[in-house]
């Protein structure tokens, strides 16, 4: 006897045939509601839901196909076991075409409950697994309902984390002195870990810089906030306490460097910084592991500015230096993240610099030149974001 108290509906006729199935039920250890038809079956069915439900094929009353259907269309996923005293294959058939777990032919007397107690306990395991599947079919629903509530927060969240640091991008053309700065930056996901920035600073030069934070997302647009304001500090202290640090390209990279490691943030970034006189032409520059380096295009001629020292964030001990060259007046400085190499057709870093650098001996004097010139707009699924600063004479 192992039927633990669980709970069956029998829907049968009310003759002595049924009532031995109930003292084999109980002998069992099952409780036993019964009903003599269909409809009072259904009814019971649907306010109490017994843990399995055994069907009489053949009601006075009612046609037990139709009850089963509605039996096992029922979202509690009850088992049903069909039982007949009909010997006919087509009623099995039919029966577990309808969803019956089983199917018992009754004898005329039940006398070895061993087949009734194996497909009553298999049964209620099957039972058992439909609810188990259903709690978990539900938990993956509701769980899933909130991952998508959560990615849209996310999303409205990476949204306006995206207008934000564009808002920190300088204009674009912008102006200063006779020279023309533009620049495009195109992000592999809303928020980007390259950043661009360009500035008059006194009376006469222009301070910019490019930037490739390691990594992806909040955390490397997170280092370009910082950046901004490292730039945007040592500015102001040129103007209001006459310090020259952020003239000289090689101390702002050890600025930057020293306050990325202070921080602890486990992010390092490639950089290239320039300081040029928009009278003279005249720039000073210095490159921290950026690849690909500058490019200066002149004459329908291009060339990688020199100068490679270590990426900003990654050695306390890293030393910059600075490189000094003139700018002539048909001269155009183009700069890019390493994101450009991960979408140029090549194979092979060498191979691709060398196309890019052919392609630049064309002297694009915007951003959206070289954007349309290499298709970066069609770029669907960029593994990397993609930065493009250009330099010209206006």
């Amino acid at each position: 006897m192992d039927g633990n108290g669980h709970k069956l509906l029998l829907i049968q006729r009310d003759d002595l045939q049924r009532a031995e199935l109930v003292d084999s039920l109980i002998h069992l250890g099952y409780s036993v509601v019964t009903c003599d038809d269909g409809e009072e079956g259904l009814n019971y069915f649907h306010g109490h839901t017994p843990e399995a439900v055994l069907l009489d094929m053949y009601l006075p009353s009612s046609d037990g196909r139709e009850i089963l259907k509605q039996l096992t269309d029922d979202a509690s996923e009850v088992p049903v076991i069909a039982i007949s005293r009909r010997k006919l294959m087509s009623d099995v058939v039919a029966a577990l075409r309808h969803g019956a777990c089983d199917y018992l032919l009754l004898p005329d007397s039940i006398k070895d409950t061993d087949i009734l107690e194996h497909a009553l306990q298999r049964a209620m395991a099957q039972g058992a697994l439909k609810r188990e599947n259903r709690a978990y079919r539900q938990k993956l629903e509701n769980a899933n309902r909130d991952l998508l509530e959560s990615l849209t927060h996310l999303q409205k969240d990476q949204q306006a984390g995206r207008h934000v640091q564009s808002r920190m991008l300088p204009e674009t053309p912008k102006i200063i002195g006779k020279y023309s700065f533009c620049h495009r930056i195109l992000p592999s996901l809303y928020l980007s870990g390259d950043f661009i920035d360009y500035f008059l600073v006194g009376d006469r030069h222009a301070v910019f810089f490019i930037a490739d934070v390691s990594g992806h997302g909040a955390s490397s647009a997170f280092v370009t906030v910082i950046l901004k304001n490292l730039f945007a500090r040592k500015r102001s202290d040129y103007h209001h306490r006459h310090n020259s640090v952020i003239m000289s390209p090689a101390h702002m990279l050890e600025r930057a460097n020293s306050e990325l490691l202070d921080m602890d943030i486990d992010k390092h970034v490639t950089m290239c910084v320039g300081v040029l006189n928009v009278d003279s032409g005249e720039l000073l520059y210095s490159v921290a592991g950026h690849l690909p380096a500058p490019v200066m295009s002149v004459d329908g001629k291009a060339q990688y500015l020199e100068c490679h020292d270590l990426p900003v964030g990654l050695f306390p001990d890293a030393t910059y230096t600075e490189q000094q060259l003139f700018l002539p007046e048909n001269a155009v400085l183009t700069l890019f993240s390493d994101g450009i190499l991960e979408v140029l057709e090549p194979s092979g870093v060498r191979a691709k610099e060398e196309y890019l650098l052919e392609a630049l001996g064309e002297g694009w004097k915007s951003a959206d030149e070289v954007v349309n010139a290499f298709n970066l707009d069609q770029v669907t699924e960029a593994p990397d974001d993609i930065a493009v600063l250009v330099v010209s004479r206006v």
